[in-house]
């Protein structure tokens, strides 16, 4: 049986008026929520996409869709997460609009330290052609934005897309954003 743990999140509000007097200005622009990072040391790495952080618990990685378990890149999913955050200080900003999945785990972005600066594990990870991108409407990262970086990963045929055969030239010059539909 699991221990209980009360999760506190730092939350700043940030009000777009100008002044508490311009009452339309308030209703009209939303207060934007900005969620202070946590820094804490990743304990374990569970799946390429889920890490056990100090303070917060289980963390899955927003954005990211790792190969699945049989796939012979899936080790190297895990391997290629353990480097750089197992026993480490980590960053962590957990979405304040979707905090938790389904799975009771924190949805969030990991940073993880690395030649005197933060790196964005999420987009590594699809970098490094060990994930692909997974998009979730009402996030507050917009992950469709990385589909840059998968495509990066494909041409350079890197991770789970060294086997797969060369696809035909695209007529568009953008990402493709078909995987999302």
């Amino acid at each position: 049986m699991r221990n209980s743990t009360v999760k506190v999140y730092l939350l700043t509000v940030t009000l777009a008026a100008a002044s508490f007097g311009a009452e339309d200005e308030i209703t009209k622009t939303p207060a934007r929520l900005e969620i202070e990072p946590v820094t804490a040391t990743c304990e374990e790495v569970l799946a390429p996409n889920v890490v056990l952080v100090k303070i917060l618990g289980e963390c899955a990685l927003i954005g990211v869709q790792p190969v699945k378990k049989k796939s012979p890149y899936y080790g190297e999913g895990v391997a290629f997460v353990k480097e750089r955050v197992a026993g480490k200080e980590v960053r962590v900003e957990v979405c304040p609009n979707i905090p938790v999945n389904e799975k009771g785990q924190d949805r969030a972005i990991i940073y993880y330290r690395g030649d005197g600066k933060w790196w964005n594990l999420n987009i590594e990870l699809i970098r490094a052609g060990l994930a692909k991108v997974a998009d979730v409407p009402g996030c507050h990262v917009p992950t469709k934005a990385w589909l840059g970086y998968e495509k990066e990963a494909r041409n350079a045929r890197r991770g789970m897309w060294a086997d797969v055969p060369t696809p035909k030239p695209s007529s568009s010059e953008g990402p493709d954003i078909s995987d999302f539909e």
